[in-house]
């Protein structure tokens, strides 16, 4: 155990896993006022009375969390900002001494890790900041064009025509983008991109997505996921509707590309 000298004119502090950190706290404590002090004792952030921000390094949960709070958390790391989540008895072992297990970055950096739940993301709704702001995922296609001004960003493949599939894109007013730009609303994948998604694998387009991500200033993955096979199966429906032989012909020749 390492002791502190927390008392008297000279005191001391030793760097502990709060020192410089900013410390969050969301729900109901019993003194929360007394902890907000002790963790400025211990050095912590001056901004460390606040609740859950994006920068939050620390955040302590207490009873009673107000759905919210929990709703912002949701959020915050499904945009990548993850915060160390520990509880008042936890913090009380930081008082104590007890560090291992508690150590956190000085910065905190967005760190997005994709997985199918990004695939198959419903927000929860927040009462204020990104309220409606936020979109749902996977894109959905009815009758109404889902694409029309959508930054759209199609992995090159080598196995495929993908200037057709650009072109079909074009059609239909979205702007069908070679490369992930932080303006970017949709991603799409190949089928064998997603099928490695759903077994839990990432290829190198997931990677790549994630770390073009983490290394912007985009504060947000606010981003839909859709399929080529998707697409094109909308596509194909909306033909029957609305018959038309230039988007016929561009159909017949994306799959001869397969």
């Amino acid at each position: 155990m390492i002791q502190q000298d927390l008392f008297g004119d000279n005191a001391t502090i030793q760097k502990n896993p709060l020192t410089d950190r900013r410390v969050g706290f969301i729900g109901k404590f019993k003194n929360r006022a007394a902890l907000v002090k002790k963790v400025k004792e211990f050095g912590a952030s001056e901004k460390s009375k606040e609740g859950l921000t994006r920068d939050t390094q620390i955040l302590v949960l207490g009873t009673e969390i107000k759905q919210e709070d929990l709703n912002r958390l949701l959020c915050y790391e499904h945009d990548g900002w993850k915060p160390l989540k520990i509880n008042e008895q936890d913090l009380q072992e930081i008082f104590d001494g007890n560090f291992e297990g508690y150590e956190t970055p000085s910065v905190l950096v967005k760190q997005v890790s994709i997985d199918m739940s990004y695939y198959n993301w419903n927000p929860p709704v927040l009462s204020e900041e990104d309220a409606g702001v936020r979109c749902s995922s996977p894109l959905v296609y009815k009758d109404k064009n889902p694409i029309y001004g959508m930054e759209i960003y199609i992995p090159n493949n080598p196995n495929k025509d993908m200037g057709v599939l650009r072109q079909l894109i074009g059609n239909f007013g979205g702007y069908a983008n070679t490369e992930y730009l932080e303006e970017t609303n949709v991603i799409m994948l190949s089928r064998e991109s997603l099928m490695s998604l759903e077994k839990g694998e990432k290829d190198d387009v997931i990677t790549s997505i994630e770390e073009q991500y983490n290394n912007s200033s985009s504060k947000m993955f606010n981003i839909q996921f859709t399929s080529e096979p998707d697409f094109i199966n909308w596509v194909k429906k909306r033909l029957e509707k609305y018959p038309d032989e230039s988007t016929k012909t561009l159909i017949g020749y994306y799959e001869s590309s397969m």
